[in-house]
């Protein structure tokens, strides 16, 4: 797999990096799906390495304070995978997609996909109209609105390459 993003540091560069090849390389703009899938791959691999030392981080500073999190409980290497596949899968499926701490929150025109969607593992929220895939269990029973899941967690955002405001700007016909 071609490392698109090794010259990255940022989360901000790499969304921006994977934008200009999507439009580059998407399917529906000349490009082939195998190239396309194999930016999607790269840009979830990216993501969560990120994911993973964004947790390694917050478990630091837990255990500083006297405190257990879900990396206390769970292998992070394996947790990190799973949600690189995941992520993959719906942006590969076409969908938006959006990291929060370690679930993968799923939007987009998603009714045609719902099978496809439950054979990857992905539950539907119904009251916050999405669909999710939990990295690693909820301990808490707590409802939330999404707002409060990103401010509690953080949230990284995946957009479909094929978007209206991703495409370029139709080019002037010549007479």
């Amino acid at each position: 797999m071609t490392n698109y993003f090794k010259d990255c540091s940022t989360l901000d560069e790499a969304k921006s990096l994977y934008r200009k090849l999507a439009l580059a390389n998407h399917p529906d703009h000349g490009g082939s799906t195998a190239t396309m899938q194999e930016i999607n791959a790269a840009y979830a691999f990216f993501q969560s390495h990120f994911t993973y030392t964004n947790e390694r981080n917050r478990q630091t500073a837990a255990h500083a304070e006297g405190r257990k999190t879900a990396a206390d409980y769970h292998d992070l290497n394996e947790v990190t995978e799973l949600l690189r596949v995941k992520i993959e899968a719906a942006l590969n499926m076409g969908l938006d997609v959006e990291l929060c701490g370690l679930w993968v929150w799923v939007s987009g025109n998603t009714r045609p996909l719902k099978e496809q969607l439950k054979a990857e593992g992905f539950h539907w929220a119904p009251d916050k109209g999405l669909w999710f895939f939990p990295g690693v269990p909820s301990m808490n029973r707590t409802r939330r609105t999404m707002d409060e899941i990103r401010n509690m967690h953080g949230s990284r955002s995946f957009a479909r390459p094929d978007r209206e405001e991703d495409k370029p700007p139709p080019q002037p016909l010549h007479a």
